[in-house]
């Protein structure tokens, strides 16, 4: 019979993975509204700045403050992984592409994190291999029904984008994986947060996203829907996401990126009026599919 520590691991595994998909399923529709008022990489710097502040806040009023020289290289990686190109491409692109399609497209992540533990000398089971050939189809399906001959070059750099940054995301979460644990958590992920912020700052400069800032004119469901950004979402999903990736494989710590279409989907559907064709569902059905086939494959 499992023991009271196994079955307390068991639902606290459940309980974060709850938060992770459910979470970060509704960034997406989150970040619909507020780039209706917010240029992309202000919205995230922003988003970072409060949610990094508020953390270092805690750690601060706690006595959670300790640090050590290997935190050093994990704060950086994640950062800027993570959170400064893994956030920063989804706000982005969902700029130019609808809700669903972005969600969509993150499924690439657990794909990448699989390839990576092969590369890496871990040969992945038969199951798995077939999951990453029928995921990869749908992926292309998707984006070739999505983005056909009227999309504009805008729509194809950011799907584009998105598929690079899944890429960099699931690099960071398993060299994240290799380093030693932080000295305080709370402390490390509030780092993470203040050091993304600052890079997508820079990337904003860049852009010239900050000279279209004027906050005096946000609306009160702007600053409500930052709120929800801040603090159920980075402040409740971050934390679990980095406590599962020290418990589980990162290939299914990921696996949110295949619940989380399903949630932004939901809501476009309802919320935003957006439409899938039969050919796009389809293609969500095989990209789906193959994920599921990875994630039963890795049991």
């Amino acid at each position: 019979m499992p023991t009271t520590d196994s079955r307390a691991r068991t639902l606290m595994l459940i309980g974060a993975f709850s938060v992770i998909y459910i979470g970060w399923g509704t960034t997406y529709l989150a970040n619909h509204f507020l780039l209706r008022e917010l240029p992309p990489f202000v919205l995230g710097s922003l988003r970072f700045t409060l949610a990094g502040a508020l953390a270092l806040t805690w750690v601060l009023a706690s006595g959670q403050l300790r640090f050590k020289r290997s935190d050093i290289g994990g704060v950086f990686i994640g950062g800027l992984s993570l959170i400064a190109i893994g956030q920063g491409a989804l706000i982005y692109a969902n700029q130019y592409l609808p809700t669903g399609m972005v969600a969509m497209l993150y499924t690439t992540l657990p794909l990448w994190s699989v390839a990576l533990e092969w590369l890496l000398g871990e040969r992945p089971p038969l199951w798995v291999l077939c999951g990453l050939a029928i995921a990869c189809t749908g992926i292309v399906l998707l984006m070739s029904n999505g983005l056909g001959n009227s999309a504009s070059s805008a729509q194809w750099f950011a799907g584009a984008t998105v598929v690079i940054a899944t890429l960099i995301w699931a690099t960071g979460a398993w060299l994240l994986r290799q380093r030693p644990a932080f000295s305080s958590s709370w402390f490390g992920l509030s780092l993470q947060m203040l050091i993304g912020a600052l890079l997508l700052a820079i990337f904003g400069a860049l852009h010239g996203d900050w000279q279209k800032l004027d906050l005096g004119s946000l609306s009160s469901q702007s600053w409500l829907w930052m709120a929800y950004l801040v603090l159920p979402v980075s402040l409740g999903v971050y934390p679990a996401y980095f406590w599962l990736l020290r418990e589980v494989r990162p290939s299914l710590v990921s696996t949110f990126a295949f619940i989380n279409p399903v949630v932004a989907l939901l809501l476009g559907y309802l919320l935003l009026d957006e439409q899938l064709s039969t050919l796009a569902m389809l293609a969500c059905v095989i990209t789906l599919g193959g994920v599921m086939l990875i994630i039963f494959g890795r049991r």
